[in-house]
Formats: structure tokens, C-alpha cells, sequence
């Protein structure tokens, strides 16, 4: 039932160099058997990507075809044991079969003829009639901080600027961050899980809550880094969570419920065309 290396490396070489699969199975060349089922080289087509060379196919078919003996076996066996109704299997396999044909079909539709442009004014929309289903798991935060070695020059200009709202004075600091800082984000318009921000602080407050409602500015140092941190702004856990924070959320929920429309409409649609061309018959 095993074929040889070298043997296996002539089939390979013949499997490589066919411009096309031979047709019919009379002289097809078989590679294993298993009772009365039989594997041929012509079930192979496709296996073996373009410029394999020699000895990678042999090696690529050696264990296809070890794969292939081993899960008959066992397909045999299960058979046997199971007992199972052929019919019955047979409906399973056609069900599998056509949910995976129409699913495949579905997103050639939505990939080819679905719109997916959402705008903020849409997204804006369905944050305001769907409110209350955006409430905060975490803490989230608006803030500056920086991380600086602490040998790093004019600290006391960090201590002015990263407390300011005045835009050239967020670029000073930027420029500032960029020839000194160890790491740094200066985004006043975006929203940080809390925890995420205290990972990179050596604080660990008890109550996070307390932390935030009576903290807006920290300095600390450790070893080897001075660390800023100021809190621009702060929405606690159980809050209505930001639009800006949930927006690729909401994206997401507005392209779904597209999805679902459009399959659908074209659904209902491709009835009514069978129905008015007299495709199908209900007895």
C-alpha cells in the first residue's frame, strides 16, 4: 500500500511536468487503497504550489497520501461502528454543501455590490437613538503623558506646557517630546482605557474612581524615567461612553444591519422574479 520514496518522487516529477491531468481512470495512476475506496494521482490536482521543487512534491504527496490512508481507516471504522442512516448523512452533507455555496455567494454580493460608506452624520444618528446601549465597561481618559529619562533638560517647561490647551503650545511640547521624550502621546481628542495609561506609570491607585475625580495632574519618577501625566478628562465606568470612543463600534453595527437588509431585500427579490416567471410550483 506504501509507495517508496523514489517512487513517490517519479510520481511527483510526472505530477509537476503534466501540462494537464490525465482523464478517465483507466490509466490514471494509483497511490493507495483502503478497502474499496482508491486514492489516484489525478486527486491530487491543485495540491502542490507552482515552482515546488523534486523533493519538496514527494515529500508534500509522501504525507497527503499517509493522511489520506490513515483518515479512511478511521472513516471506515466510524461507518462500521455508527451504523449510521446513509440518507441521513447524505441530507447533511447536501445541507453543508448549499449553506456553504449561498454564504459564499453572500459576500461576493456584499464585497461587489454593497455600499459601505458611513458617514459621521450617520454614525452621529445612531449613537443619538441608541444611547443608552453604549454605556462604559472602564474607565476612559483624555490625556498628555510623557515619559522622560531623568537626565532629560528644562523640565520645568514640560511642567508648564502639558498642562496647556493653547494649540502652539501643544507643539512646543510635541517638538519638545520628539528630541527628548522616551515615549509620549499628545491627543487631546482622544479617549484611553485608564488601564491601559496606568501601565505605563509606576502608580497603582486602590480606587480608580477617587483617583481620577480628585487627580488632574502627576509627576513621578522611578529609577530610570520621569513620568507627566495630566488628565485632560475622564468618564467613569457605567457612563454613556463618548460617540468618538464607540465609533468603529457603530460603524460596525450600522455595516452589519446593511449587510442583513441588503442579502434580504435580494432574497425577497429573487422570489418574486421566480414567482412571476413561474420557476417553482408548491403542491
Amino acid at each position: 500500500m506504501r509507495k517508496s520514496f523514489l517512487t513517490l518522487f517519479i510520481i511527483s516529477a510526472l505530477f509537476i511536468s503534466a501540462c494537464t491531468m490525465i482523464s478517465g481512470r483507466g490509466d490514471d495512476v494509483k497511490l493507495a487503497r483502503v478497502q474499496n475506496k482508491t486514492l489516484y494521482l489525478s486527486d491530487l490536482e491543485g495540491l502542490l504550489p507552482p515552482a515546488t521543487s523534486s523533493s519538496d512534491s514527494a515529500v508534500i504527496i509522501k504525507r497527503y497520501v499517509d493522511n489520506w490512508v490513515r483518515q479512511q481507516i478511521f472513516l471506515k471504522e466510524a461507518e462500521a461502528q455508527l451504523n449510521a442512516d446513509q440518507k441521513e448523512i447524505n441530507r447533511k452533507v447536501e445541507d453543508y454543501k448549499n449553506s456553504l455555496v449561498i454564504f459564499n455567494y453572500e459576500n461576493y454580493l456584499i464585497k461587489n455590490h454593497l455600499d459601505t460608506l458611513i458617514t459621521p452624520e450617520l454614525m452621529a444618528e445612531y449613537y443619538e437613538k441608541h444611547q443608552d446601549e453604549f454605556k462604559l465597561r472602564e474607565h476612559i481618559v483624555k490625556v498628555n503623558f510623557i515619559k522622560l529619562p531623568l537626565d532629560a533638560p528644562d523640565v520645568n517647561l514640560v511642567r508648564r506646557l502639558i498642562r496647556s490647551e493653547e494649540e502652539e503650545d501643544i507643539q512646543a511640547l510635541e517638538e519638545y517630546c520628539l528630541n527628548n521624550a522616551a515615549s509620549y502621546f499628545l491627543e487631546p481628542e482622544s479617549w484611553f482605557l485608564f488601564s491601559d495609561i496606568l501601565r505605563d506609570l509606576p502608580v497603582n491607585p486602590q480606587n480608580q474612581e477617587n483617583f481620577l475625580r480628585n487627580t488632574r495632574f502627576l509627576e513621578r519618577n522611578d529609577e530610570f524615567y520621569r513620568y507627566f501625566l495630566y488628565i485632560r478628562d475622564y468618564r467613569l465606568e457605567g457612563s454613556a461612553s463618548p460617540l468618538a470612543f464607540q465609533s468603529d463600534n457603530i460603524r460596525t453595527i450600522i455595516l452589519n444591519h446593511r449587510k442583513q437588509n441588503f442579502i434580504n431585500e435580494f432574497r425577497q427579490d429573487l422570489f418574486k422574479k421566480a414567482l412571476q416567471s413561474g420557476q417553482f410550483e408548491v403542491y
